[in-house]
C-alpha cells in the first residue's frame, strides 16, 4: 500500500514556547505615548527562532491605555528572527499597573505577560499669572482671584492634580483656623481645596477668597503632583472707621437756609 504522506508542519506547528525579546521597562505618564515597545520571540523546543507566526498582544486589566489606533488587541507576524514587535502603547488617563499578554494564534502554548504602568501627570514649577498684591479689608472679599500656571521641564503641565491650603505659617503647613477662606457649595467656610486640576493650558484659577475679622498677613500654599509648590501672600487690613472730631473741638454750626422772602437792601 502507498504510505500516507505526512503533512509538512506549518511554522505555527513548530512553536514550542514564547520568549521575551529584550523588552525594556514599560512606563509612561498619563496621556503620553510609551517610548518602549514589546518584543516577543517564537521558538522551537530546541530554541530555534520561528518566523511567519502570528502573535496576538492583548491589554488586560483596569486601564484605558490602548495600542496606537485605539485598540486593545493587536496581531503581528514574526519576522525571520522569530520576533514580533507590538504596536506602540498610548497611555490613557487611568494611572496604575496593567498587563499585556502575548500568545500564539492557532496554537496552545504558554503566553508571555508584560507589566506596564501609567503614572500621574506632574508639574515641577508654579507661578502666578499676575503680580497684583492680594489685599482685602477685614470682613470683605478679595477683588482678585488667584491664578497660577504649572509647567514641567518648561512645558505646559495640563491636567495635573493640585491642592490649595491656607496654612498656619511658612514653617507650619497645618490648616489655619483664622484669616482668609474659601466657601464650599453650601457657603460654608473651607481653608483647603482638593481635587483641583490644571486646564489644557496648565492654568489653575482658584475660587473667590473671603476674609474674616482677623487682620494681618496670611499664606496660601498650592501644591501639585510632582512636587511643584507655590506660597502666595494674602494681606487683610482693618476696615476704615468713621472720622471722629478731636476732643474739645466745637461742633460745626448748622447752616441756616436762605429766606426766600428776604429782598435785597436798597442802594443809597
Amino acid at each position: 500500500p502507498t504510505p500516507t504522506p505526512v503533512p509538512t508542519p506549518t511554522p505555527t506547528d513548530t512553536v514550542d514556547h514564547l520568549e521575551d525579546a529584550g523588552t525594556a521597562k514599560l512606563t509612561a505618564t498619563a496621556g503620553d505615548a510609551f517610548t518602549k515597545r514589546i518584543s516577543t520571540r517564537a521558538e522551537t523546543a530546541a530554541g530555534k527562532a520561528v518566523g511567519k507566526v502570528r502573535i496576538r498582544f492583548t491589554i488586560i486589566g483596569d486601564t484605558d491605555t490602548t495600542f496606537t489606533g485605539g485598540e486593545n488587541v493587536a496581531t503581528v507576524v514574526t519576522g525571520e528572527g522569530g520576533v514580533a514587535v507590538a504596536p506602540a502603547l498610548k497611555a490613557g488617563e487611568k494611572t496604575g499597573v496593567f498587563t499585556i499578554r502575548a500568545v500564539v494564534v492557532g496554537r496552545t502554548v504558554a503566553g508571555v505577560d508584560y507589566s506596564a504602568s501609567v503614572t500621574a501627570r506632574t508639574a515641577d514649577a508654579l507661578v502666578r499669572t499676575a503680580t497684583t498684591p492680594l489685599t482685602c479689608v477685614a470682613g470683605g472679599e478679595f477683588a482678585d482671584l488667584v491664578e497660577v500656571k504649572a509647567t514641567n521641564n518648561g512645558a505646559v503641565a495640563d491636567k495635573v492634580a493640585a491642592t490649595a491650603t491656607l496654612i498656619t505659617s511658612a514653617d507650619d503647613a497645618t490648616v489655619n483656623d483664622k484669616g482668609p477662606y474659601f466657601k464650599d457649595a453650601d457657603g460654608k467656610t473651607v481653608r483647603t481645596l482638593t481635587g483641583l486640576e490644571t486646564d489644557a493650558n496648565g492654568l489653575l484659577k482658584l475660587p473667590k477668597l473671603y476674609a474674616d475679622t482677623t487682620t494681618g498677613t496670611f499664606l496660601l500654599r498650592i501644591t501639585t503632583t510632582g512636587g511643584a509648590t507655590l506660597t502666595v501672600e494674602l494681606t487683610v487690613t482693618a476696615a476704615p472707621t468713621p472720622t471722629e472730631p478731636a476732643p474739645g473741638t466745637p461742633a460745626p454750626t448748622p447752616t441756616q437756609p436762605a429766606d426766600p422772602s428776604a429782598s435785597a437792601s436798597p442802594s443809597a
